[in-house]
């Protein structure tokens, strides 16, 4: 092992671990033989250490434990990526049958840990890293930077499918036919990898939700398989090429997500709450775009979320899916990977970049909407990389896109007409004045004539208490206000959405705010009394 060759030996491995996620990990580095001279330059350390002792095999550290062999640091990595650096100290472990390397994250060398792959007492561990400390006091510092770190993976999926012919006529046939669920998802995986080109990283990071109003297993898994056919940010020669899956239930859950660099990764999530710290994350940067300032941390890839309701955000698109989709066949889904490696190059990201910056650096872009801008440019792109310029393939899939495309226009008008109706409904009392009852005696009977019974949808309420003392409330329940919302066509794919809105403009006083009935409290959501 030549410790003054650790960045050429150790520094890919240690920056892919870092971009898959194991930023906190202890990464075992391998084992090699360390070449005599090296060997001896370290044993005349150790034996002119007054705190140490060499007997010919082991060495005896200042806390008194013998150990075999010994141990050095043989360099600190820093990596760079994504705007932070991880700095790791690399740990040679010499024994008599190997010497092994272990990557350490410099704020466990603070604390207590373990080393994988090998079984150390607590004292042999700290005899090891007493004697590493004494003679190598101050390893060499070294700087790896890996600002696309997802580049070499496409790249390398890209020079094993790009060579293989395309049939265009078969595609164009392909993309006309399942237009309303197939050009969203291509976007989306498009979007993802060609950011991991140098071009496209100013473009601003949005979020992809795809929703489905009735869950399909078959529909689930067409998807699934088209992401995984245009997903080439695998690494190596992986058996599945298909994109992680996190569910996530609680923040918590990001983390996993916050290490794929520039990589597909589909988020599944029932509602958007568990997403907060994601959406704190783009609102951040969208406050910093605005008001000018040092601008936060890149986010880690292009959020992908399947969920089961709308975000309802400027900087998130919400894409329905309808509930039954044809399953691709396996020529269907070599055809889409083919596709994808053609159109993942650097040029074509320059390019995509280009159509872009054009339009928002124009004098109409207070009218544009950057988002819708950027999916153009990138699927056109895919067209153009992919189709000739004239014959049927070319005018059907263009077919199928501007289908695509008025379908979600017209699906997004539809869901702001609805929204605004479900307003209208919860501002206008007088439309179901005859439903709000008087306060019940106790809370099991406030959920029974809400949700039970259904024979009213709220119940007035006056607090005596408090910073609302005195002022006048119609409360009502979680689902007695989603059942009164129906009547106006909204479900609830759209409900969330709504009680953003409504409290945003401050017709929700309160959300899932409890309410004093006799000993027990009742969970509701507050709105003023018109009554009063």
């Amino acid at each position: 092992m030549e410790i003054f060759t650790s960045k050429a030996v150790f520094g890919t491995l240690i920056a892919r671990s870092i971009a898959a996620g194991q930023t906190d990990n202890i990464i075992p580095l391998g084992s090699s033989d360390l070449t005599r001279r090296f060997e001896k330059h370290f044993i005349k350390l150790i034996e002119a250490d007054e705190t140490l002792m060499w007997d010919a095999e082991n060495t005896t550290a200042s806390n008194g434990c013998t150990v075999p062999g010994f141990a050095f640091w043989a360099g600190v990595q820093a990596t760079q990526m994504a705007g932070f650096t991880h700095r790791h100290r690399i740990l040679a472990l010499v024994r008599p049958d190997s010497c092994c390397a272990y990557a350490i994250p410099v704020p466990k060398l603070e604390g207590t840990f373990k080393l994988p792959d090998i079984e150390l007492t607590a004292g042999e561990l700290d005899s090891y890293l007493r004697i590493a400390n004494s003679i190598t006091p101050a390893p060499t510092e070294y700087t790896v930077q890996c600002p696309r770190p997802a580049k070499d993976a496409v790249k390398s999926n890209r020079g094993e499918w790009r060579s293989n012919e395309l049939n265009p006529e078969a595609l164009g046939q392909l993309l006309q036919q399942h237009a309303d669920w197939l050009f969203p998802v291509i976007t989306a995986a498009l979007d993802v990898q060609l950011r991991s080109f140098a071009p496209c990283a100013e473009v601003p990071i949005f979020a992809y939700n795809f929703t489905i109003k009735k869950p399909n297993l078959q529909a689930e898994q067409a998807i699934t398989r088209a992401f995984t056919a245009l997903n080439l940010t695998t690494e190596g020669a992986a058996c599945n090429s298909a994109p992680p899956q996190i569910t996530v239930l609680d923040s918590g859950d990001l983390a996993d997500w916050s290490g794929c660099r520039d990589r597909l990764v589909l988020l599944r999530t029932s509602t958007g709450a568990p997403l907060k710290p994601l959406f704190d994350a783009l609102d951040e940067c969208e406050r910093q775009t605005r008001f000018g300032g040092v601008l936060p941390r890149r986010l880690s890839t292009v959020p992908i979320v399947r969920s089961r309701t709308i975000f309802d955000r400027s900087d998130t698109v919400d894409i329905e899916l309808p509930s039954t989709i044809d399953s691709l066949t396996n020529y269907d889904l070599d055809l889409l990977r083919i596709a994808a490696a053609r159109t993942l190059t650097k040029a074509n990201a320059a390019e995509a970049y280009r159509r872009w910056y054009g339009p928002m650096t124009s004098l109409a872009r207070y009218q544009l909407d950057p988002f819708e801008v950027w999916r153009d440019a990138v699927m056109r792109i895919f067209l153009e990389a992919n189709l000739p310029s004239h014959g049927m393939a070319h005018h059907a899939a263009y077919d199928g896109l501007e289908t695509a495309q008025e379908s979600q226009l017209r699906t997004e008008a539809e869901r702001e007409e609805t929204l605004r109706k479900a307003l209208e409904l919860l501002g206008d009392q007088s439309r179901f004045k005859d439903e709000i009852i008087k306060k019940p005696a106790t809370a099991e009977e406030a959920t029974w004539l809400l949700d039970d019974e259904q024979s009213a949808v709220a119940f007035r309420h006056t607090p005596s208490r408090g910073l609302e003392a005195g002022k006048h409330f119609v409360i009502f329940s979680n689902a007695s206000l989603l059942r009164l919302l129906t009547r106006v066509g909204l479900d609830d794919t759209m409900y969330d959405a709504l009680k953003k809105r409504a409290a945003a403009t401050g017709l929700l006083a309160r959300q899932s705010w409890p309410v004093k009935i006799g000993d027990t409290n009742f969970s509701g959501f507050w709105i003023g009394d018109e009554k009063f």
